[in-house]
């Protein structure tokens, strides 16, 4: 029993995402993932991606990511979708094409995925693969921002102050961007203690 508890314990440790880890993955791990990537699991094929992007325990390597995302997106892992899609927007490792990140990202922003949401308002806002039109940006600023995305509150705190979209409203703006700085944005505190030193 108890070794089953460990084997379970290991794969969970193996297998999981490694989006917050704080140390590159060691050599065996990577040839773990490595293996387990080739026989079709999408969480070491993500993983795999996201080592190459980084250059954590490997080589950075665009191209050699942007195939073990889209291998994972394929599959479904909405993460892969996401990192492939801003591989798409960036022009890394893949040919820059903004209506095939778009694409990529509508469906994980219509599930909800803030990450998407704030990218796809933001290509709304330039006209990015997508028709140019500032309220639609704003509605998936929103979105985002209900779920603490600190990114949304910060847009939405400069569209405000800006009147992209909006009426111009500084204190509107003000609001905005301490929510951004509740949620861990540095930016959203230096915005919000500048309009308010500046009395709004």
């Amino acid at each position: 029993m108890k070794r089953a508890i460990i084997t379970l314990f290991a794969a969970f440790v193996v297998f999981t995402s490694i989006d917050a880890s704080a140390e590159p993955p060691s050599s065996k791990q990577v040839a773990e993932w490595r293996r387990k990537a080739e026989d079709g699991n999408s969480t070491a094929q993500y993983n795999l991606g996201l080592m190459y992007s980084k250059g954590d325990g490997v080589a950075q390597d665009y191209p050699e990511a942007a195939k073990w995302f889209k291998m994972a997106a394929d599959k479904g892992d909405i993460s892969a979708q996401y990192r492939l899609a801003l591989m798409y927007r960036e022009g890394n490792g893949v040919r820059q094409d903004f209506i095939e990140s778009a694409r990529l990202l509508r469906p994980i922003a219509d599930k909800g995925y803030s990450e998407a949401q704030v990218e796809l308002g933001e290509m709304h806002v330039s006209g990015q693969g997508v028709r140019q039109d500032l309220a639609e940006s704003l509605k998936w600023y929103r979105l985002a921002a209900e779920k603490g995305n600190a990114k949304a509150d910060f847009l939405l705190g400069q569209a405000c102050e800006n009147g992209q979209g909006v009426r111009q409203d500084k204190a509107a703006a003000k609001e905005w961007y301490g929510k951004a700085c509740d949620n861990g944005m540095q930016k959203g505190c230096d915005a919000f203690r500048r309009l308010n030193e500046a009395g709004f």
